[in-house]
């Protein structure tokens, strides 16, 4: 008899906490959305903060750069230009970059504020990740390119330096 009464207590426990936990998964599922979706928002406020600063520093060697008295040295101005166009290129890519993560950030809040939406939300945000990627690839090979040449010309300025000739 005891054990019937345990058995019922039991049961009844255990009946109380599933209706207390409601149905498995309906709620941990939006539960789950919401935070993946803040832990996104997260990382992406850090990009966006970390950009902006990083953007904000290369203003300034941009302009410390320029403010360089001027050299007479046609080798040594070549390799300055290729530095602040080297630069004026970065920058560009982190503007490109903010601008990409600022507008997921939105998407993001959007989807938030709008589940029903998700799919076009999804398809505008599939569409501008695809232009990004194509822009980026665009700004990586112009960089690469302006790398390449500054090579070139600094290693013309050292070995001319090695050699003891001047201009």
């Amino acid at each position: 008899m005891m054990s019937e009464a345990r058995a019922a207590v039991v049961g009844i426990l255990v009946a109380t906490v599933l209706g207390c936990a409601g149905t498995p998964g309906v709620e941990r599922k939006a539960s789950s959305s919401a935070d993946s979706i803040d832990s996104v928002s997260q990382m992406l406020n850090k990009g966006i903060m970390q950009l902006t600063v990083n953007v904000e520093g290369l203003t300034t060697r941009m302009a410390e750069l320029q403010r360089l008295p001027e050299v007479t040295d046609p080798t040594l101005r070549e390799l300055r230009a290729l530095d602040l166009s080297g630069w004026q290129l970065h920058q560009q890519q982190w503007k490109l970059q903010l601008e990409h993560l600022l507008f997921t950030r939105k998407q993001l809040r959007l989807v938030n504020e709008s589940p029903a939406e998700r799919p076009q939300l999804l398809q505008q945000w599939a569409r501008r990740q695809q232009e990004y990627g194509r822009a980026l690839d665009d700004l990586r090979q112009q960089r690469l390119a302006l790398e390449q040449k500054r090579v070139q010309v600094e290693a013309q300025l050292i070995e001319r330096s090695l050699r003891g000739e001047k201009e």
